[in-house]
């Protein structure tokens, strides 16, 4: 549960809560933040990180909430499939999808997010091999002790 809380849950809180203190106030869930009456709880806090903002490198603020989610969903994967094609879905949807910016998807194509996505994968893998070497050494030693 410890990993899941770390791996999954923190990285994606930690990549949400960049978006909504230092991103545009005209993305879609700043709509939502008003249809919930959270509006003006994310103002004020809001006013409050504005200040910090310039001490944030561009790249921390429009790259890597993109690289925390590909981490999270990489690894939210990992915990409920085996099967390594298909916990690389996320890096490889978005990677096609930041691609697809050069064209017909919305937005606007950042080589650095391409970077940053396969840094996060990287780092995903390796977490992924590590815990399951660990886990089927814990495996064999659980069994020799029964």
């Amino acid at each position: 549960m410890k990993r899941f809380f770390i791996h999954v849950i923190l990285t994606i809180f930690i990549g949400g809560v960049i978006y909504v203190l230092f991103r545009s106030d005209t993305l879609l869930m700043f709509r939502w933040f008003e249809f919930f009456k959270l509006d003006k709880l994310i103002s004020s806090l809001r006013e409050y990180t504005f200040y910090y903002r310039k001490y944030i490198p561009e790249s921390v603020l429009f790259s890597l909430p993109d690289c925390l989610w590909v981490y999270s969903f990489t690894m939210f994967l990992s915990f409920y499939l085996k099967n390594i094609f298909l916990i690389m879905i996320p890096c490889i949807g978005s990677v096609l999808t930041e691609i697809g910016q050069l064209w017909f998807v919305p937005g606007t194509f950042d080589i650095l997010d391409i970077l940053y996505m396969l840094a996060a994968t990287g780092i995903a893998l390796f977490f992924i091999y590590r815990h399951r070497i660990s886990d089927k050494k814990q495996g064999k030693l659980l069994n020799q002790s029964v």
